[in-house]
């Protein structure tokens, strides 16, 4: 009897670390049947869209040739990165040197958090020891989240192709274009392939990766300012690699070769790495906790707060470096060649900081999602279930943790315009301006508190969609950076899109008073519905 079951499990035990890849790879397709498409054609139906903003921005030969002489700015060149051909423009180089960044951007994330959700996730959750149970070998789901990734990689690039045609590119400059931003997005899987296998917390894993993104945007950036068509730093970015094949000018293939051999020394990386860890164990160990809570720990508030304590330092130190740079540059748009083009009456520098200041708010945006988002992860891990069955009530667990994400975002929208006027005042010598940069970011915080009411209210009343809060930061970016076209009704339907545009545009009290109320209306109306509703895993 002993040597037959000893057969049997004999037989049954999996006969290599890639077992059962095939079934795990049509499990992450039925998973991400919704989210994938949604994310390939939402970054594949911007091609469109940004054909017709820079179509509108320039109707003529004469305004092309003036776009052309204002992305020359240094400043400039640093969001947008090298560019190629603009000596002699066209509609079609225009568009490509300067949204081809946003693309890059796109698939990044994508696929980032494509990885780490079929990865890192599944063992934090408990379900891939479930799955391991089974007749899986070791490195399955890894090849599996690989492969999905390189799949929905190679559908953007057609997506792209095909848009790009539709827009008038040549068949070889869309497919260049394509290929160019699925290398990216390969070479971000691969990162993140290696930063899962370091932490045991999936938004540990994505932070890190967003770490490297961040580092990469930088190298590229600071290459541009070398040179128009990219210093030796520009040669050091999987970034600048993917603007390197020159689309839309005299197309080149080869840089790809780059962000291929770079996925792949990742990816074998990150096996290896796979192979020397207890499953959901990192590498780098967690340190073991107090005995006992600190007294700081015992009220719902203070425990909101610790559990953020990390992200809020992360944001804030950002924040502040990014403040000093943009501040820092206000210098440069003065000095520039954009007065010149814009007329010698134009505020160029009040433009820049009204424009800046907008950035900045979207970036505390980001944070306030995130940390609205994880609330309903907390409750589908069973994590919120323990808590409340304690004398903590549920309006003091929601309402704590709505309130640390409150004044924590306030709080990064002080330093965020703190910082930006201590660059401003260091590279202008005037503090006017500085006082005008600081108060263009703090007139921003009606629209963040706004946004945490949308995901209070979400989370209250409708818990499965509290994802749609990043759909109204996104629908903000939209209407904010490329909706001038768009209809007055279309416009009023963002939420960021009512406060004046400080310093450029005289100050009004009425909206920032109505959207706070709006925002404090949706908190309550949050904290109600959350009252009433059943827990997930309760």
């Amino acid at each position: 009897m002993t040597a037959t079951t000893v057969g049997r499990v004999t037989a049954a035990a999996p006969s290599g670390a890639f077992k059962g890849t095939r079934a795990m790879l049509r499990l992450a397709l039925r998973r991400d049947r919704v989210k994938l498409p949604t994310w390939t054609l939402g970054i594949a139906l911007f091609l469109p869209y940004f054909a017709s903003v820079a179509n509108a921005t320039n109707p003529t030969a004469e305004t092309l040739r003036a776009s052309a002489k204002m992305m020359d700015v240094p400043m400039l060149r640093l969001f947008s990165g090298p560019m190629f051909g603009m000596e002699n423009p066209t509609v079609l180089k225009y568009l490509v040197n300067a949204y081809f960044p946003e693309f890059l951007l796109g698939a990044a994330l994508m696929s980032m958090l494509l990885i780490a959700r079929h990865t890192r996730a599944e063992e934090q959750s408990g379900r891939a020891e479930l799955v391991r149970a089974a007749v899986v070998g070791r490195q399955a789901a890894l090849t599996a989240a690989l492969l999905l990734s390189v799949l929905t990689n190679v559908l953007l690039a057609l997506l792209l192709t095909a848009a790009g045609v539709g827009v008038g590119m040549t068949p070889g400059d869309a497919l260049l274009f394509g290929a160019a931003t699925a290398a990216m997005g390969l070479v971000f899987a691969a990162v993140t392939s290696v930063s899962v296998q370091l932490t045991e917390h999936s938004r540990a894993a994505v932070g890190i990766a967003g770490a490297v993104l961040a580092v990469v945007w930088l190298l590229r950036a600071v290459g541009a300012v070398q040179d128009i068509q990219g210093g030796w730093l520009t040669w050091l970015s999987p970034m600048g690699w993917a603007q390197l094949t020159r689309v839309a000018d005299d197309g080149r293939w080869w840089p790809l070769a780059l962000a291929v051999l770079l996925s792949t020394a990742l990816a074998a990386v990150a096996y290896a790495l796979s192979a020397r860890r207890d499953l959901g164990a990192g590498l780098v160990a967690s340190r073991p906790g107090r005995a006992r809570a600190a007294r700081g720990l015992r009220s719902p508030l203070a425990l909101a707060f610790r559990l953020q304590r990390a992200s809020i330092l992360w944001w804030g130190g950002s924040l502040i470096a990014a403040g000093l740079v943009f501040g820092g540059l206000a210098g440069s748009m003065r000095e520039g060649v954009a007065e010149e083009i814009l007329g010698g009456g134009a505020d160029v520098v009040g433009g820049y900081l009204s424009l800046m200041a907008v950035g900045m708010s979207f970036l505390v945006g980001i944070f306030t999602a995130q940390a609205t988002t994880r609330l309903r992860a907390e409750e589908n891990r069973g994590r919120v279930t323990p808590l409340l069955a304690t004398p903590t009530s549920r309006w003091a667990w929601l309402g704590s943790s709505l309130l640390a994400t409150g004044l924590a975002a306030v709080a990064l929208l002080m330093v965020s315009g703190l910082s930006m006027a201590a660059g401003t005042a260091l590279a202008l010598d005037d503090a006017t301006r500085a006082g005008a940069a600081a108060a263009a970011v703090l007139a921003r915080t009606p629209e963040i508190l706004f946004l945490l009411g949308v995901a209070a209210t979400l989370f209250g009343l409708a818990p499965r969609a509290v994802p749609l809060t990043w759909a109204v930061l996104a629908l903000g970016v939209v209407v904010r950076f490329w909706g001038a076209d768009l209809p007055g009704w279309a416009r009023g339907l963002s939420p960021f899109d009512h406060i004046p545009r400080l310093p450029v545009e005289d100050f009004r009290l009425a909206p920032l008073v109505m959207l706070t109320a709006l925002a404090a209306g949706l908190l309550l109306l949050g904290l109600y519905g959350f009252r009433s509703r059943d827990l997930k895993g309760a």
